[in-house]
């Protein structure tokens, strides 16, 4: 009967980080670290051919191949090249380093297929890149976090602390969805990494120190499914840019706005205190669409900028200071938002007001467009408010084109019957961007230009007229000032002329006002003027207006 005999094999084994560590192996023989899963061999005597005395790792399942290829380097065949200290010298990095230079969201179960929630893997994807105790105020944690195409869905709100980076593949590329009501993005201080991931910090804790500061997030689509919610909310929040980023909501023309104005906004700028505020932030090429506001900021903001961007499709722009009552510094509510500029962006589509400011100064609007704003869904030739209302005296507008200009100052259909809601109110100063151009026909008591008419204010009209058939050139300048308390306005025009001497005085100007809307309070003023000049005479009148309110 034949005998069947089972033997045993064991090698020496032992814990390489405990007592003396892993002894010199005999030439050939096997021994198993237990404690961090790695076998070596012995590499044997000099004497017998080994290249030195040594243990020989053994690679495993448990070695990661990346940190063990070292022999990436930039361009390394090419010999005009040089990374390291000579040619022959270059610098040398592990596979894993080189992999690790760019995160993305992959890296953390992000991939951008709609439906699947996101909420947690992209905030823990935040938190181990932005609030790892062991890398916290390094500049080696300030990484940047790639979002691939796609969707990524969310049911609640994402807290972005100090220096988190988000960059998308690009606006309508990248689309973080928020299928819930409430902050789709929201800032937050540093605190947090004290702190439960589960309970955010609350920004009472902010200082100058720890409070949200140096964010960029760019190309990215934020939009929500929910009405009454709020895209990006800035927590006392600085010195961040924001770029290539596009806001959608759900609300549209005629939908309710909340009265409250604390909801259902595209942008929401808060601060703690007069010290801890929201300041020095660029918006650059970013479009919010789809809220009852656009922009929103009732708390002593500053210097921060929004450039070539657009809002369309809103209840109100811009809206700053309207629900606050100023007091201390240490309320955050001292001055309103101040020193905050606007510039070479569009407004379109807004039914009221696209930059109401009712407290703070200093603030500028400068070179952008207003079309189809003011107007409550209507059109340029049906408008219902001012497109920019300042209440503080301080705040400007500059170089600014409002479509509503044509339609009711100077175009035939619309000068009668019509309120002329003015384009300003309460600005201080401000002129018209474009000069204008009317032609001036033989008649008497004709309707040339209608202006708005609701305060206290002046008019200044630098005109030409030229003659293309007849010698005659005059460069003058219409005064008008009205007292709105009693009606009296006063009119005067100054003027050069050249040419013959018939046509000197053959078109004179004059100033009425009118009742448009038949409430028995005038609303518009009418500037007349009566021409004598020959019957088929078509002198062209180009002008510019400048308009002074108290």
């Amino acid at each position: 009967m034949a005998v069947v005999q089972i033997s045993k094999i064991q090698i020496r084994r032992g814990q390489k980080n405990q007592g003396s560590g892993l002894p010199q192996l005999s030439s050939g023989e096997l021994g198993w670290a237990i404690d961090t899963q790695e076998l070596y061999v012995g590499n044997g005597a000099v004497s017998e051919g080994a290249p030195r005395v040594g243990n020989t790792k053994v690679l495993t399942e448990h070695d990661n191949l990346f940190t063990l290829i070292d022999t990436y380097a930039y361009r390394i065949n090419d010999p005009y090249v040089v990374t390291g200290d000579s040619a022959t010298n270059p610098v040398r990095r592990t596979l894993q380093d080189r992999l690790d230079d760019t995160v993305t969201g992959r890296a953390f179960g992000l991939n951008g297929i709609e439906g699947a929630d996101a909420t947690v893997k992209l905030q823990n994807a935040i938190d181990q890149l932005y609030l790892n105790s062991s890398s916290l105020g390094t500049s080696q944690s300030r990484v940047c976090l790639q979002l691939e195409p796609g969707v990524y869905s969310l049911n609640g709100t994402v807290f972005l602390p100090p220096y988190t980076t988000i960059v998308g593949a690009g606006a309508d590329k990248t689309i973080i969805k928020k299928t819930t009501s409430g902050d789709i993005f929201r800032t937050e201080n540093q605190l947090t990494i004290g702190a439960s991931k589960s309970t955010r910090a609350d920004d009472s804790g902010s200082s100058v120190l720890n409070q949200a500061r140096n964010i960029r997030l760019e190309g990215l689509t934020l939009q929500t499914t929910q009405a009454n919610s709020q895209g990006l909310v800035l927590q006392s929040c600085k010195d961040s840019i924001f770029k290539d980023i596009h806001i959608h909501g759900t609300w549209t023309s005629g939908d309710t706005i909340p009265s409250d104005y604390s909801t259902d906004i595209g942008i929401v700028l808060n601060s703690l205190s007069g010290s801890v505020e929201t300041t020095g932030n660029l918006f650059e090429k970013v479009e919010v669409h789809g809220f009852g506001y656009g922009v929103m900021s009732n708390w002593d903001i500053n210097n921060n900028k929004w450039n070539n961007c657009k809002f369309d499709g809103l209840g109100y722009g811009f809206v700053f200071g309207v629900d606050m009552v100023i007091g201390a510094p240490s309320t955050g509510q001292s001055t309103g938002p101040v020193n905050n500029s606007i510039t070479h962006s569009d407004f379109s589509s807004i039914n009221y007001h696209g930059i109401w400011i009712n407290n703070g100064t200093y603030n500028t609007s400068s070179n952008n467009t207003f079309v189809l704003v003011g107007n409550d869904g209507s059109s340029d030739a049906n408008p219902n408010t001012s497109i920019i209302k300042f209440v503080q005296v301080g705040n400007s507008t500059t170089d600014d084109y409002f479509a509503r200009t044509k339609e009711m100052s100077y175009t035939p259909a619309n000068m009668t019957g019509k309120v002329y809601w003015p384009e300003v109110e309460n600005s201080g100063v401000w002129s018209w961007k474009e000069s204008h151009s009317i032609t001036v026909s033989r008649g008497t008591d004709i309707k040339a230009i209608r202006l708005p008419q609701y305060i206290h204010q002046s008019f200044e009209i630098d005109y030409m007229l030229v003659s293309p058939s007849y010698s005659s050139t005059r460069n003058g300048k219409l005064s008008i000032t009205i007292n709105s308390t009693d009606g009296d306005i006063e009119f005067n025009d100054e003027f050069h002329f050249t040419g013959i001497e018939t046509y000197l005085e053959a078109i004179k100007f004059n100033v009425n006002k009118s009742d448009e809307d038949g409430d028995a309070t005038s609303d518009t003023i009418n500037i007349t003027y009566t021409s004598t000049m020959p019957v088929d005479d078509q002198t062209k009148m180009t002008f510019t207006v400048t308009n002074k309110q108290t």
